[in-house]
């Protein structure tokens, strides 16, 4: 034993010194720094210590074997801590064998890398020796050369290093291979182990398994027996608590038979215990399927937002849950209403429904009628045999047969519109109806969450995707939401998808036989859109409300009294509602604006971690939500305002929403009925202004007047526009009032034709045929065209009086506030059609008739410069007036020409626009009369008060009762003004200034009545001569220059700049005068200085 440790320290201890030699006379180690610890460059050479060589990089296995030797042999208790230590072993192994080969790749990338980077380093020596010299060009190369040559070995020194390398390295390789050994058995042994440890846990679990799956088989089986949930199922058959859990149970036994240890593969050995098991298992599965399944159904056939229907919905869509079928089972109920509003959609949009509808009311009606008409010949027989005379049971056949098919028209419409409102009442009733089951779905999936896993129903639904029957509803909305799942709802996808459907339906019902029932199925979109909405309002009111039932709390607090609380799904007390806590039945009104955003889609935010285990009732349903809001005794929403409802998501996807082409909804049935509509319109238009050929003696066509619709048309059409709007009464036409601004809408565009064929009807003349020139008479195209406007004022008062005639009249004196909003919105869409008939008839035949009318009254004006007030002789109380000899018969011929033939409205606009000219005209006229004196002034004065009065009576003739209220009272004020004006003496005093003079003038308080024009003019009646008249100066006649100011419409805004630039070039004129002759006897010398002051003034005033 002594001898192998001896062996053994001393082969160990010739490594360890063959390696120190090695790395303290290898040159090359030392150069390239591969004897320092972690590549750690060490220069040191021969001289290095033996303490530092210790620690170098490469501590070989010999050195690891030399220290363990020491171990194992100095220290024999503690041998057995290094070798029974298998972790420890393997470590200290791992780390020599690691060393071991870092050293040999190591020297070997050493001995390729000098080889390749300086081959002579290797080879000089030798070369030396046989006595070669080496030529080195670099400088440093020869002496890095010949320091290496100085410390060169002999060949037999190298030959000697070169046997010790190889006794090491065989030395260390059969040390590698023991440890190899060594660690190898060590593996195969913990693998053996690991092997029957994996085995032992396998059958552990495998053991867990069948334990569990037959503690969950003994929770679905009585005495033994699996219980048959199928045969109970029913909606009082079923405990809905026991199913539950039953349904949780048969998810884990399915689960669990599902694993790969207890499911065998083909040809292996099975499990008796889990293979007796498995049959019974499946059967309880299937069972429990068919029970939720019969429940489901039996609760979407039998909706009701009753607290019982939803707690057991919620605890089917748990059973649901804990199957792993929760998706396809709402898909499933979903697609279910789907087709149950389908059916109902094919029973009202079928072309045979159609027509078995219109041959039902045929024959009613015809049926009626027949009645009504005997009735009326045995009243008729009675009545004559009573008064004795026989002639009067003679009864004409023509006229029976004339009474009897009127009688049967109005009853025949009647019939048909109460078979297309019951009708669309049912299909109506049938939609609301799926609608509420699959709004309470939602409502429900969106409340409960799963006692275990917390997950939320609608979440786990919405996490996989959407079938393909709703992919065309999940895309309509994704192109107008912004698609997350966060908005993900059932009762959307399911009536954007039913819209979808309607609409297509629809369609293609319209397209039936080539369009042969357009008209017919036209006809159900006023009942269709009452239905419609009325069933949207309901839907919209119980999805706002959010409401509670009472009947839970009123239990809950019943059972305080000794009665028994109700239970809720998982048997948890439906006492615990939150609604107790919050307040009792959630009477506050807090609670019910929070209840109603609740039901707009905040579902999360109140639920407790328990809420499904709640009795929970939502109020949901259209079935059941009047009863609902009757026991709640009194807590009800506000009804849905009109504007609220047509705003909503459901009634905008019903009509066929914004942009669409046509193919959703009753947009395609709205498009239709709105063009059978405006056929209907439009059909009169066609006997309207038809153009009249009159031939003359030589058989040649000439050209007349169009011929003018009578009243009797204009009848036709007032009753034909009013037919059209009372579609929109639900009592009259079946329909709803919010069709009223649609059908407007038609009328408008009917009434557009309409004036663009008055347009073409209105006689084209010059400005110089409208009036005789010579007579005044009014020619035969004007007489033409003021027959059009009566036409035309005609048809104006119909239209304004249609919707109130239409809406309101019928129902007077118990008209409702909803006739009166409707009336009013007719109104209000029915004016663009009012304004552009009124436009036409001003622009085309009224215009041209007051500037005509205007031309002979300015011309007549113009007179008065003609020297009837220069006479300074005369009698002013004996001359006859001005105005009774050139205006006053004029007026009178035109109030009897014109303005008597004129509609009423027509007229006073006629009055009112010749009296503004007048005015005005008869005022500049005035202002410009030069020179001015007493008798002049008085003269004018009394003209002044003739014409007031000659038009007084011209505007009351035309419709208006006072010159007042003609243009805002401007032209009655300026004339009144000129009165004060003709009197106005401050330029008597000789001593006051321009200046003074023009401030007096600008304080009186008339001044503001004035035009500038007129005070410019005026002043210039005190003017020397040299100061031109603004006519004089422009070389003008004066009726030509008060025309430039006073337009022939009545305006004058646009000729009081020109006529103050023309004053400011007669002052600029006058000052070159003045300055040339200043021998001035006549006149005002100050007029001109005061016309400069007050002239900016003036106009300033009239801007602001």
């Amino acid at each position: 034993m002594s001898t192998n440790t001896s062996t053994t320290n001393s082969v160990t201890s010739n490594a360890a010194n063959a390696l120190a030699l090695l790395l303290r006379e290898d040159p090359l180690l030392v150069q390239h720094g591969l004897t320092s610890y972690r590549g750690e460059r060490s220069f040191t050479g021969k001289d290095t210590d033996e303490s530092i060589q210790d620690e170098a990089a490469y501590a070989y296995a010999a050195s690891l074997l030399h220290d363990n030797g020491d171990f194992s042999h100095s220290n024999p208790e503690s041998s057995s801590g290094w070798m029974s230590s298998s972790g420890e072993y393997r470590q200290r192994a791992s780390e020599a064998l690691a060393e071991v080969d870092r050293k040999l790749a190591l020297v070997d990338s050493l001995s390729q890398r000098i080889s390749r980077d300086a081959p002579e380093r290797v080879a000089g020596p030798l070369l030396r020796l046989h006595g070669f010299e080496l030529n080195d060009n670099d400088e440093s190369n020869e002496k890095d050369g010949n320091r290496l040559s100085a410390s060169a070995l002999t060949m037999t020194a190298t030959r000697e290093k070169a046997g010790r390398l190889h006794r090491q390295s065989t030395l260390l390789a059969q040390i590698a291979s023991r440890v190899e050994s060594t660690l190898q058995r060590g593996v195969t042994r913990m693998e053996s182990s690991t092997t029957r440890l994996s085995r032992v846990l396998e059958l552990s679990s495998t053991l867990k398994m069948i334990m569990r799956l037959q503690f969950e088989a003994r929770k679905v089986c009585s005495d033994g027996v699996f219980t048959d949930w199928d045969s109970s199922a029913g909606i009082g058959g079923v405990d809905l608590r026991d199913l539950t859990r039953a349904a949780a149970s048969v998810a884990v036994i399915e689960e669990l038979l599902a694993h790969p240890a207890l499911t065998p593969e083909d040809g292996a050995e099975t499990i008796d215990v889990v293979e007796k098991l498995r049959p019974g298992a499946e059967a309880v599965a299937s069972s429990v399927r068919k029970a939720a399944a019969g429940l489901m159904n039996e609760l979407q056939n039998h909706a009701s937002s009753s607290s019982a229907s939803l707690s057991r919905l919620g605890a089917t869509l748990q059973v649901y849950f804990h199957l792993g079928e929760l998706h396809d089972a709402s898909w499933k109920a979903v697609a279910s209403a789907l087709s149950f509003a389908e059916k109902a959609s094919s029973q009202l949009f079928h072309p045979a429904g159609v027509q078995k509808m219109k041959e039902a009311a045929k024959s009613e009606a015809k049926a009626l009628a027949e009645e009504e008409a005997n009735s009326k010949d045995i009243g008729i027989q009675s009545s004559s045999a009573s008064s004795g005379n026989p002639g009067l049971a003679k009864v004409d056949p023509r006229q029976r047969k004339k009474q009897t098919e009127a009688n049967y028209q109005r009853l025949y419409a009647r019939k048909l519109r109460e078979k297309r409102s019951a009708l669309s009442s049912k299909w109506s009733t049938a939609v609301a109806d799926a609608a509420s089951r699959v709004w309470n779905l939602h409502r429900v999936l969106s409340r409960r969450n799963d006692a275990t896993s917390r997950r939320n129903f609608l979440e786990v639904v919405a996490e996989q995707d959407v079938p393909e029957e709703f992919r065309a509803a999940e895309k309509w909305l994704e192109e107008r939401l912004d698609g997350s799942k966060a908005n993900f709802s059932l009762f959307s996808l399911f009536w954007v998808q039913m819209c979808i459907g309607l609409g297509g339906r629809i369609q293609r019902l319209l397209k039936y036989d080539g369009g042969s029932l357009e008209s017919d199925v036209a006809s159900l979109y006023p009942a269709v859109r009452s239905a419609s909405l009325e069933m949207v309002t309901e839907l919209y009111d119980v999805m706002q409300m959010g409401l509670s039932s009472l009947e839970d709390v009123a239990a809950c607090l019943s059972s305080s009294g000794g009665g028994a609380p109700v239970a809720g799904v998982m048997g948890g007390s439906a006492c615990l509602e939150e609604s107790v806590f919050v307040g009792i039945s959630g009477l506050e009104e807090d609670d019910v604006v929070s209840r109603a955003d609740e039901a707009a889609g905040g579902f999360f935010g109140g639920n407790s971690a328990d809420a499904w285990t709640h009795d929970v009732d939502s109020g949901f349903g259209a079935n059941a939500s009047l009863d609902t809001r009757a026991k709640s005794g009194g807590l009800t929403a506000s009804p849905s305002s009109t504007s609220a409802v047509f705003s909503s998501p459901e009634w905008i996807a019903l009509q066929g929403g914004k942009g669409q082409d046509g193919a959703m909804g009753l947009l395609p049935l709205q498009k239709s009925f709105l063009k059978e509509s405006k056929k209907r319109l439009f059909a009169p238009l066609e006997f309207m202004f038809p153009e009249a050929v009159s031939v003359d003696g030589d058989g040649v066509a000439q050209k007349v007047l169009p011929t003018l619709p009578s009243r009797y048309d204009l009848a036709k059409l007032d009753t034909n526009i009013r037919e059209e709007l009372s579609l929109a009464d639900p009592r009259t036409g079946g329909g709803d009032f919010s069709m009223t601004a649609m059908i407007s809408e038609n009328v408008v565009d009917m009434l557009h034709e309409f004036c663009l064929a008055a347009r073409r009807a209105i006689s084209e003349v010059g400005d110089d045929r409208i009036v005789d020139p010579r007579t005044g008479a009014a020619s035969e195209a004007t007489k033409h065209n003021i027959r059009v406007a009566t036409v035309m004022s005609t048809l104006a008062t119909f239209v304004r009086n249609a919707p109130e005639n239409t809406f309101v009249t019928p129902y007077r004196p118990a008209q409702s506030p909803q006739h009166e909003e409707a009336s009013h919105a007719c109104s209000v869409a029915l004016l663009p059609a009012l304004q552009e008939m009124e436009n036409l008839v001003k622009s085309s035949i009224l215009n041209p008739l007051c500037y005509a009318l205007n031309r002979r009254i300015g011309i007549a004006i113009a007179k008065m410069h003609r020297g009837i007030y220069l006479s300074e002789t005369v009698d002013a109380s004996q001359a006859s007036s001005f105005v009774q000899l050139h205006l006053t018969d004029q007026f009178d011929q035109v109030a009897n020409a014109y303005l008597s033939q004129l509609p009423g409205e027509y007229a006073s606009i006629v009055a009112s626009t010749i009296a503004t000219f007048s005015i005005y005209s008869f005022v500049s006229n005035a202002a410009l009369v030069r020179p001015l004196g007493e008798t002049s002034r008085l003269r004018l004065t009394q003209d002044l008060a003739d014409f007031e009065l000659a038009l007084e009576q011209f505007v009351f003739k035309g419709g208006t009762s006072s010159l007042s209220q003609i243009a805002d009272g401007k032209p009655y004020a300026e004339l009144r003004a000129v009165r004060q004006l003709l009197y106005w003496n401050r330029l008597d005093d000789k001593t006051l200034s321009p200046a003074d003079v023009a401030k007096s003038l600008l304080r009186e308080v008339w001044v503001k009545d004035f035009r500038p024009s007129t005070l410019f003019h005026f002043l210039f009646s005190f003017a020397p001569n040299l100061l031109s008249s603004p006519h004089h100066f422009k070389r003008m006649d004066a009726g030509e220059y008060v025309g430039t100011m006073v337009k022939l419409d009545g305006s004058i805004e646009d000729g009081e700049a020109s006529a103050w630039m023309t004053c400011m070039a007669c002052c600029d004129a006058y000052q070159q005068r003045e300055s040339v002759d200043a021998l001035i006897v006549e006149g005002d010398r100050r007029i001109s200085a005061i016309l400069m002051v007050i002239g900016p003034e003036l106009l300033r005033r009239r801007r602001q």
